[in-house]
């Protein structure tokens, strides 16, 4: 294999040797991105010859096209506020770009010219964020409709609902599936709503947002260029305060608090459903899941809740990283936030997963769970639930003690109630059908 990159990505990888997934390649690319962005901007400003900015282009866009994604080896776990990674991306864009244009092309004077690792790195966290956010949406939105479809199904199917795990009051299944609908489309809403922060950013800030090295050409026609490149994901505008950005992680904390947020919302639907699928005899066995593989290796037909499961686990490994940014960007020393990969690399990776667990959920669990009509009932009619329809005519003491005695001796409330003599079977279904 031949290696475009050379010096500081060899020393990288000497100081870094941790067996740990390199840094993502999504961020490689809006590196890259980035880079492209400049070379054009110093050539439409003449700081930059058509030639060496072709070159570069050129280089670029093979980069962009995964051609060379083998020249970025560097681990996702480094110093250097993320020097390495940036580095790692002018080295390989330089040489290749030498190639292209039988040139001479620096990976610092021309490749990074009117930047620093500092505003290129979380320039391209922002861009690779609403690239992974939008594909978040698009699953989520696609949960939202296979919870939908499932409700509507089911809206006319009476059940027990619980509150502390014990039999509380009558509800629908269909009502039930709603509130996982509704909470999934709140998740929908506050990310949608977080979207333009993420288009402001400090480009052409470079050190330490106070635009040393970069001229006031450069720091507009940049936004133009990324703008034209990445329509798609804009319009991107600068932000108010380039030092701020400089020197803080926070949105980045921001988002990572509203992916852990909806992994937290997406894990208990999940244990909801764990809960209620449990059986299939010696459990609640209201709903029903797909068997998608076997559940053990010496139980013969157990069929486990795995997707539900793997929701549970996505949500522990999110959680773990939403610590991580959290702490990296409360150690942003005076002007720079120097802890930027381990920022970048949770981010990332948690919304990846999430987005993958999202589509698995609502496509192996959602899509094709069941509900037993005739379980439900059966636990509703076993169950207490009726004795809150029955305090208003009864009275809270007398239902009490209805509901004593149903649990002693193992009978229905509805049994008890009529065996007394207090109510007819007329007036007690009348008082307790009210779904």
């Amino acid at each position: 294999m031949k290696k475009y990159y050379s010096t500081q990505t060899e020393q990288a990888l000497k100081n870094f040797p941790f067996n740990t997934p390199s840094v993502s390649l999504d961020l490689i690319y809006a590196i890259t991105e980035v880079k492209k962005a400049a070379a054009l901007a110093h050539e439409k400003i003449g700081e930059l010859n058509s030639k060496t900015t072709s070159s570069i282009v050129a280089a670029c866009d093979e980069i962009i096209s995964s051609k060379y994604d083998d020249q970025f080896p560097v681990s996702s776990i480094q110093g250097g506020a993320g020097t390495s990674i940036n580095m790692n991306v002018n080295e390989v864009i330089a040489t290749r770009a030498s190639e292209i244009g039988h040139i001479s092309v620096h990976p610092n004077d021309h490749v990074n010219r009117s930047q620093s690792t500092n505003d290129v790195n979380p320039t391209a966290l922002r861009i690779v964020s609403l690239k992974l956010v939008e594909s978040l949406l698009k699953e989520l939105k696609l949960l939202s409709q296979e919870f939908r479809k499932k409700e509507n199904e089911c809206s006319g199917v009476l059940k027990l609902a619980r509150t502390h795990m014990q039999d509380a009051i009558p509800t629908t299944a269909g009502a039930e599936i709603a509130a996982w609908r509704a909470t999934v489309d709140r998740d929908l809403r506050r990310l949608s709503e977080f979207l333009p922060y993420l288009r402001e950013l400090h480009i052409g800030g470079t050190a330490i947002g106070n635009c040393l090295n970069a001229s006031a050409k450069y720091q507009k026609e940049i936004f133009t260029q990324l703008n034209k490149q990445l329509k798609m994901y804009g319009p991107f505008v600068p932000t108010s305060n380039f030092q701020s950005f400089t020197s803080t992680t926070s949105d980045f904390v921001h988002l990572q608090n509203l992916i852990t947020l909806t992994a937290g919302n997406l894990s208990k639907i999940a244990h909801d459903i764990r809960f209620l699928a449990s059986g299939p005899r010696g459990g609640i066995s209201e709903y029903r899941l797909a068997s998608l593989q076997p559940g053990s290796s010496i139980m013969p037909g157990k069929v486990n809740p795995i997707i539900p499961e793997v929701m549970n686990q996505i949500y522990y490994q999110i959680s773990g990283k939403n610590l991580a940014v959290q702490m990296a960007n409360e150690t942003s020393d005076l002007q720079l936030a120097v802890m930027f990969p381990t920022v970048a690399d949770a981010l990332i990776a948690s919304c990846s997963i999430l987005t993958t667990g999202v589509r698995q959920f609502s496509q192996l669990c959602i899509k094709l769970l069941k509900v037993d009509e005739v379980r439900c009932r059966e636990n509703l009619e076993k169950s207490t639930a009726y004795a809150t329809l029955l305090s208003p005519k009864l009275g809270y003491d007398a239902v009490s003690n209805f509901v004593k005695e149903a649990v002693k001796t193992r009978k229905s409330v509805r049994d008890i109630v009529l065996k007394s003599g207090i109510m007819s079977i007329k007036e007690f279904d009348k008082q307790t059908e009210t779904l």
